[in-house]
């Protein structure tokens, strides 16, 4: 009998060059089969598939020891790492099912949880303005800081994904109509969007192009390497965000930025479509997930503005 892991090099071959998934998706699939395997080493073959072993595949993830620190501990894991890892295996299961390798998917009878967010996950302007600061006084040159003041204005006013942003090029930046196109082949849902430049982000885009001008840039990417005349690249970006959380004492990634781009189309009373349509989901639940930033606090103003005579 063929083994399990033979059908999901198929899946994840179908996955890449047949349905052209992102790299993340194809790395996260990846992932999460691989801790599938370790954790339920005794699934090798499509007769061990049961709903079964996925309670025990959860059971054991949830109370196995890890090395926290110097100490190994039981340590749980969260709802939404419950939901990741489904997602994934769901979908591969279902492949299979559909296939008839399998005569039924041991997810679909499954109840999983629906995760809840307390945390905050946008950057407030404080924080925003303690990372320019960082990146201000830590420039070594004036195409460095021209350039990642460029690239925190189009995070915060734009709300790109890291392969959208590193994916830019000259071409998608309009200056005279005022729009930044992201293009179908690099955007997660697959479908071109608009979206229009903020006049803040203008100034650091016309500067920055400026700068990459008189640097002699020729490559067609938007945002240049330091060293050399080639795109930034994701290792370099991930240097990038070290760089500036270590100098800045704030602790971000990226996404941080389309959480707090989200969060404050909403705090302007955009709607929600509006926002979805800006995001670029394709479906609204999503895009209801980054608003968990909005804090009852922030909505006291609004709260205040009603009255006995302005009630509908």
């Amino acid at each position: 009998m063929q083994p399990l892991n033979e059908h999901f090099n198929n899946y994840i071959n179908e996955c890449q060059f047949v349905r052209r998934l992102r790299p993340e998706t194809i790395r996260s699939s990846k992932y999460s089969f691989a801790h599938f395997i370790r954790i339920v080493p005794e699934v090798s073959t499509l007769a061990d598939i049961s709903p079964n072993m996925v309670t025990v595949f959860f059971k054991r993830l949830q109370t196995r020891e890890r090395i926290i620190g110097k100490c190994q501990k039981k340590v749980g894991i969260k709802d939404s790492t419950v939901t990741c890892y489904a997602g994934k295996l769901k979908s591969f299961f279902k492949w299979l099912y559909e296939r008839k390798l399998i005569s039924s998917n041991p997810f679909d009878n499954l109840y999983l949880p629906k995760p809840t967010y307390n945390d905050s996950r946008a950057l407030n302007g404080e924080q925003i303005k303690q990372i320019m600061g960082a990146i201000a006084q830590g420039s070594t040159n004036p195409f460095l800081l021209k350039r990642d003041m460029a690239i925190v204005g189009i995070l915060t006013f734009c709300g790109l994904r890291k392969n959208e942003l590193i994916s830019l090029e000259i071409r998608d930046i309009d200056l005279f109509d005022g729009f930044i196109t992201v293009r179908a082949e690099t955007s997660k849902s697959k479908k071109t969007r608009k979206l229009p430049i903020n006049p803040h982000l203008k100034l650091y885009l016309c500067e920055y192009l400026l700068e990459r001008k008189r640097r002699g840039c020729k490559t067609s990417y938007l945002f240049v390497s330091n060293g050399l005349d080639h795109r930034l690249t994701t290792a370099g970006l991930k240097h990038w965000v070290d760089r500036i959380n270590r100098r800045s004492g704030i602790k971000f990634h990226l996404h941080r930025f389309r959480h707090t781009f989200a969060t404050n189309l909403a705090m302007q009373d955009v709607g929600a479509i509006k926002i979805q349509k800006l995001m670029g989901h394709t479906d609204i639940k999503m895009t209801q997930t980054y608003l968990r930033s909005v804090s009852t606090e922030d909505l006291r103003e609004d709260v205040s503005k009603l009255s006995f005579e302005n009630l509908a």
